[in-house]
């Protein structure tokens, strides 16, 4: 590795990670470098725009230049592109129906998915906007979304089976046991015998923003696989999460495994 480089992104990472502006001096003696050393790294990391020096005090802080160019990269991030490959996995693992769904206005809109090659098909398509309290996938959402998301859920709330729920307290008490054990369920809420299991995605604001459901006929999805299939699924929401920037917290915060993405 160039050793220029690797002093000078060192540098660059103690000056952020510390907190605070900082004197040549405590560079030099954390990084175990000449202050000569320290001081040109400093002074072409500044030409750079990616170091500030106070006049009145001689310290060190860096610029915002970092965040912005990490606001580009993430600008790019495409919810679709990065889930993709893992849906597909996930789809291969289980030998279900897999797809991915966001949520607009009370509804969820499906913007991909994947068909196993079990005999239940096309219940959507890309682009399908469905109940969002009558799915897995919306429920996953609506369950870590302010009030405001459910209000607008309920609006459009309708029987589309014996199953369905109708009454907001009986919503309200299924989000809080999809909040317990980390995943939604869809009964056949929507479609009589087509059952779905849900997990939210978060990005790097940690919020809700997207959720994938495993889905099929009910004796596959709520049988006897039901926690292998929900497991499957929390893993590969885990995964997508991370690459949307999802940073998840310290082991003695986490809640139960089967809250890992939550």
């Amino acid at each position: 590795m160039e050793q220029t480089v690797q002093k000078a992104l060192n540098l660059l990472e103690a000056l952020v990670r510390s907190g605070q502006p900082r004197r040549l001096t405590e560079l030099s003696r954390e990084l175990g470098l000449t202050k000569p050393n320290v001081y040109r790294l400093l002074s072409t990391l500044s030409i750079l725009g990616y170091v500030k020096k106070d006049p009145a005090t001689t310290l060190y802080s860096p610029t915002l230049k970092l965040w912005e160019m990490g606001s580009m990269l993430v600008r790019d991030v495409d919810l679709v592109t990065i889930a993709s490959p893992r849906l597909r996995r996930l789809c291969a693992d289980t030998h279900e129906s897999v797809q991915l769904a966001v949520f607009d206005s009370g509804f969820v809109v499906y913007v991909d998915k994947v068909d196993s090659q079990q005999p239940l098909k096309a219940i959507t398509s890309i682009g399908s906007r469905l109940p969002a309290s009558a799915t897995s996938t919306g429920k996953a959402i609506l369950a870590w979304l302010p009030s405001e998301a459910l209000d607008q859920a309920i609006e459009h709330v309708k029987r589309y089976t014996p199953l369905t729920m109708t009454r907001r307290r009986d919503i309200e008490r299924d989000l809080e046991e999809t909040r317990q054990r980390g995943y939604a369920i869809n009964r056949g809420e929507f479609r009589v015998g087509v059952c779905g299991i849900g997990v939210p995605l978060r990005d790097r604001t940690q919020n809700v923003v997207a959720a994938i459901g495993v889905w099929g006929a009910e004796k596959n999805i709520l049988g006897a696989r039901r926690e292998e299939l929900a497991h499957m699924a929390i893993i590969a929401a885990r995964d997508i999460s991370r690459e949307l920037g999802f940073v998840e917290s310290t082991p003695s915060a986490r809640k139960p495994a089967g809250e890992l993405v939550t």
